[in-house]
């Protein structure tokens, strides 16, 4: 029992060496595609591995004395320096994923105000567009419908609709001096709602008044817009790639749209999924990152 304990005594640094290589490389591959283990991870896990088996007492004993200390300095070495370019590595990685976090950030917001003049343009025209200019038209183009309701009224709306009390916001003054009243006291009363009279007007504004003028985004607290850098994505400068269709869903046609940044922030050779929202055979507008 005694010789066997010294037997395997003498293979413990084999197999910690041994050991430490196959974690290096299960950790390298666990590595999906997009998001891989830095390349010297592999090679390190290869060097411990090989230089846990030749420091094995039966291996060893294949190659004199001098011999075999070389090779196992030689492998230390090798495994050292790879070890320090993995630990390298993973601070280029953490730098790389917040880089990548930052930009993606940028894109996704930008195709989100796309997918809102989108689905605007969409409600007032009935179909999606892939024409950017169009699309910029309609953003600046007075069409989307704002309600105004000022007063109460004392009886049924037909009713006051009838009588006259529904007024338009051009009828104030004249209605008021009807009254024999100015309008500033006639818009008073409209406000604490004391006369039987209200209000009630449709005026149009354009969807860039609406969304994405400066003062609704900083209420928002969402960047400012330009219309001249909407098109383009900031992570490479080249236009969204916009395409329209119509789909058969559920037996109704419907128009579809997809928008999707043509050049993905990633490494070089490496597969970098494309941020995007819309599909062309699916009615949605869904974005294909975490909302």
């Amino acid at each position: 029992m005694e010789n066997l304990g010294r037997t395997l005594g003498k293979y413990v640094i084999s197999f910690l060496l041994v050991l430490g290589g196959i974690s290096f490389l299960i950790k390298y591959l666990s590595g999906d595609s997009i998001e891989s283990q830095p390349t010297d991870m592999l090679w390190a896990a290869l060097t411990l591995i090989l230089v846990g088996i030749i420091a094995m007492p039966v291996i060893l004993s294949k190659f004199s004395l001098s011999v075999s200390r070389i090779i196992l300095g030689i492998g230390l070495i090798i495994t050292l320096y790879l070890a320090y370019r993995v630990v390298f590595s993973v601070e280029e990685e953490i730098e790389f994923r917040a880089k990548k976090e930052r930009i993606d950030a940028t894109v996704v917001q930008r195709l989100k105000d796309l997918r809102e003049a989108q689905i605007a343009y969409y409600e007032n025209n009935g179909k999606y567009t892939d024409d950017f200019q169009e699309l910029r038209r309609f953003i600046n183009s007075e069409t989307i419908p704002q309600v105004f309701k000022m007063g109460r009224l004392d009886t049924t709306f037909e009713a006051a609709l009838e009588l006259g009390y529904i007024l338009d916001k051009s009828d104030v003054d004249s209605v008021a001096s009807s009254l024999g009243l100015s309008s500033d006291a006639f818009r008073k009363q409209l406000e604490t709602g004391e006369n039987g009279y209200q209000v009630l007007d449709t005026t149009y504004i354009s969807f860039y008044q609406k969304e994405f003028a400066p003062e609704v985004r900083r209420e928002k607290k969402l960047p400012l817009v330009s219309l001249d850098s909407l098109r383009y994505t900031p992570s490479s400068g080249q236009p969204f790639k916009m395409e329209v269709g119509v789909a058969d869903i559920g037996g109704v046609k419907q128009p579809t749209i997809l928008v999707e940044d043509p050049t993905p922030f990633g490494r070089p050779n490496v597969k970098k999924t494309a941020l995007r929202f819309g599909s062309l055979t699916e009615g949605h507008t869904d974005g294909n990152w975490k909302e």
